[in-house]
């Protein structure tokens, strides 16, 4: 999967051929190479929670071929859940999403003022969107 729409929650405006408009969803594309510096320490933080809930826990590998994605909710529940500085996590994130990775109504590139206008249940849905479908799927190719 290289792309992803995430349906936006609350408005957002942004300005696109001079006019403002309404944003109804963001695009997210997969990272590349170049991303590297804000992708590694979001995958860090998730392995890191994954780590602390796990602990303890006989944790075999599931053998059902078609097991069931963990969803963006999910992700941002068990992340949240890890001792890891969820506010360092959110900052890298800012830097993923400005570096080319969102596009809003798949045009406009998602910056740091629209970033900041937008609602955080809305930013916190598009990373927990963006680590189900980009980040968990890199850490199961290790495993």
């Amino acid at each position: 999967m290289s792309q992803v729409t995430y349906e936006l929650k609350d408005s957002l405006e942004y300005a696109s051929k001079g006019e403002k408009q309404p944003a109804t969803f963001i695009e997210i594309v997969a990272p590349s190479f170049k991303q590297m510096g804000s992708f590694t320490p979001i995958k860090q933080a998730l392995t890191a929670a994954l780590s602390e809930v796990t602990e303890g826990l006989d944790v075999n590998p599931v053998d059902d071929k078609d097991p069931e994605p963990i969803t963006g909710p999910q992700v941002m529940q068990l992340m949240h859940r890890g001792s890891g500085d969820m506010t360092k996590v959110m900052l890298h994130a800012q830097q993923l999403f400005k570096s080319g990775v969102a596009l809003i109504d798949g045009e406009e590139k998602l910056t740091i003022p629209l970033m900041d206008s937008m609602s955080l249940r809305d930013f916190e849905g598009l990373l927990g969107e963006y680590v189900a479908n980009f980040i968990v799927p890199s850490l199961m190719d290790g495993m």
